[in-house]
């Protein structure tokens, strides 16, 4: 009964980080989608950390392109295609809605 307990508690633990973490990835896309560029690079690279996503690096990168940071920007688009090179871009947005 003991072992049950602490299976549970386990996953519920683990679901809440992968809430949190999908919580996070909607608050980038929403200040990517406001314009607010600098916030959503910001909150994106906090999500990488966690999680390497090549939907939230190809954000990074095209959130830099909008603030004219052109070669970070090919940094983060090459980085997404590293992580999955069957990476679609026409999905990223897809995904955040």
């Amino acid at each position: 009964m003991k072992i049950l307990i602490f299976v549970l508690a386990i996953i519920v633990f683990m679901s809440t980080f992968a809430y949190a973490d999908e919580v996070s990835y909607e608050k980038a896309f929403l200040s990517y989608k406001k314009g607010d560029y600098k916030t959503a690079i910001s909150l994106l690279k906090q999500y990488v950390e966690k999680k390497p996503d090549p939907y939230a690096y190809y954000l990074i990168g095209y959130a830099s392109y909008k603030l004219k940071k052109h070669k970070e920007s090919v940094k983060y688009f090459n980085e997404a295609y590293v992580i999955d090179p069957n990476f679609s871009p026409q999905t990223v947005f897809v995904k955040g809605e």
